[in-house]
């Protein structure tokens, strides 16, 4: 996935002016609201032209989620909450390849940390589609929180209260004195299980976790490169199954790669989760993890 930012790709599609990029910065500063929802809320772009520029800017297709009708295998694969923070719904499943992937409608489709987050704890690759902010929104309280919405603004859509007809004027009763004030109810109890969440760092910060995560990169890149070199040579020439047999024999069954595969990039995400909530330093991971630093 490209590693621009959303003001960058407003620019590039002469959708905002620069001016509008800084105010627009300035305020998602100061509220800590997403840059594409403040330059909504300023009223800079429509939800359609910043779905549209991302769309466009990514190669990534859109979707209506108030035209589909998600899969319950899909949006049970994620919490109310994580969707919520990271406002985004998970809708299908899809084989790629023979492979399944958990089609997410994303307002925010360069958000790399929720993606990682969804594939490390679901363990399937994410496929996402560009939806308009209101609409997700729209979609999780829907089938999430089984709240009627309209998806043009997400907003509930209550039904009006009936018009009384006009009745002769009673009498006014006496007052009565107030009833004492009740007590606040207690918060609910959350017994969600909770996702984990990295931590972001601010644009342009250069810390220990910051190049300790460019580091894991590298090396998951390199080991990637390792694997698809391994799988283009051309393998020796077995024994007629006698190798299978004594492997079998003695316990020793040759691993499946795609399994291998899957291991491995869980690793590499739960790498990449711990040194962005600063749980690994880059010392420790070069003195216990790093085979490359060993070489």
């Amino acid at each position: 996935m490209a590693r621009k930012r959303i003001g960058e790709l407003l620019l590039e599609q002469r959708a905002i002016s620069v001016a509008q990029l800084e105010a627009g910065l300035a305020a998602h500063r100061k509220s800590g609201q997403r840059l594409g929802a403040t330059l909504v809320a300023q009223g800079a772009i429509t939800e359609a032209t910043l779905a549209g520029a991302l769309s466009q800017a990514l190669g990534l297709p859109q979707v209506d989620l108030s035209a589909v009708t998600p899969e319950w295998a899909a949006v049970h694969m994620l919490r109310a909450r994580f969707c919520e923070q990271h406002e985004l719904f998970p809708f299908a499943l899809e084989s790629t390849g023979g492979r399944r992937q958990l089609v997410v409608a994303m307002s925010d489709p360069l958000n790399v940390t929720a993606v990682e987050e969804i594939e490390f704890t679901t363990g399937l690759k994410v496929s996402p589609r560009v939806a308009a902010l209101s609409s997700v929104r729209s979609a999780i309280l829907r089938y999430y929180h089984k709240v009627p919405v309209t998806v043009a603004n997400a907003a509930v859509t209550a039904p009006a209260p009936a018009a009384r007809p006009l009745a002769a004027k009673a009498p006014a009763a006496p007052a009565r004195p107030p009833p004492p004030a009740a007590k606040p109810a207690p918060p609910p109890q959350d017994d969600d299980e909770e996702v984990i969440v990295g931590e972001e760092l601010p644009p342009g910060e250069t810390t220990q976790r910051t190049s300790l995560a460019e580091l894991i990169r590298a090396r998951e890149e390199q080991r990637k490169q390792r694997r698809e070199q391994a799988a283009a040579k051309p393998k020796p020439a077995s024994g007629g199954g006698v190798l299978d047999d004594l492997d079998y024999l003695f316990g020793q069954a040759r691993e499946d790669p795609d399994r291998v595969e899957e291991l491995e990039r869980k690793f590499w995400a739960l790498m990449r989760i711990m040194a962005r909530k600063g749980l690994l330093s880059k010392e420790e991971f070069t003195r216990e993890l790093d085979d490359e630093g060993e070489r």
